[in-house]
């Protein structure tokens, strides 16, 4: 890429967010993410002392959710690395996640209990990018097995249409999908949420 032939070729600092997503018999899933951040050079503090590269954050946060409601039944979570003794007990502030449902509304719902001064930006980056992919290891769990899957019209109104230009209502991936579920569309409601917000 273009920006980067202008770069010094060293990377400075660096975030890895992981997330994956697991059966847990047929009526959960649990997905597990982890956000690492790195100092990849030495620095010096304000104080003047030398710092040495090394990691910053090193966070894991696991859900388990209810694949028929996408509600978020546990939800627990590890800080092995952190840059102060007050972030220790940050995952604490996690507890009132429990009982969300993925659905229009949780990015707004985390930011209102996690956000500013009340939790953690790094916990609350990493819970908010697991929730959609929660969503895509629902849909991978839902396939699996054709006597589980659920492909409503309530479903697809929910998660899918309109999220993108490839989703969009009138396009042949939904006409294909609301085909094949003997699902029709045609009477619909313009201002249905949607999941991102």
């Amino acid at each position: 890429m273009k920006l980067l032939d202008e770069c010094d070729a060293r990377k400075i600092q660096s975030r890895d967010i992981d997330i994956a997503s697991y059966e847990c018999g047929d009526d959960h899933i649990v997905v597990c993410g982890e956000l690492h951040d790195r100092r990849l050079v030495p620095t010096v503090t304000l104080e003047g002392k030398p710092r040495s590269a090394s990691s910053v954050h090193h966070m894991r946060i696991c859900i388990k959710v209810s694949a028929q409601s996408l509600a978020i039944e546990e939800i627990e979570a590890e800080l092995p690395e952190i840059p102060h003794v007050e972030c220790a007990e940050m995952h604490a502030t996690l507890a009132g996640i429990r009982g969300l449902t993925l659905s229009p509304g949780f990015s707004a719902e985390v930011k209102r209990q996690l956000g500013g001064r009340s939790g953690c930006i790094h916990l609350t980056t990493l819970l908010l990018a697991m929730a959609p992919a929660a969503l895509q290891g629902f849909w991978v769990h839902n396939d699996r097995k054709p006597e589980r899957r659920r492909v409503s019209r309530e479903l697809m109104e929910r998660y899918l249409i309109d999220t993108c230009r490839v989703w969009r209502r009138e396009g042949p991936l939904v006409k294909q999908i609301a085909t094949a579920a003997g699902i029709s569309l045609d009477d619909h409601n313009e201002n249905q949420g949607k999941y991102e917000e």
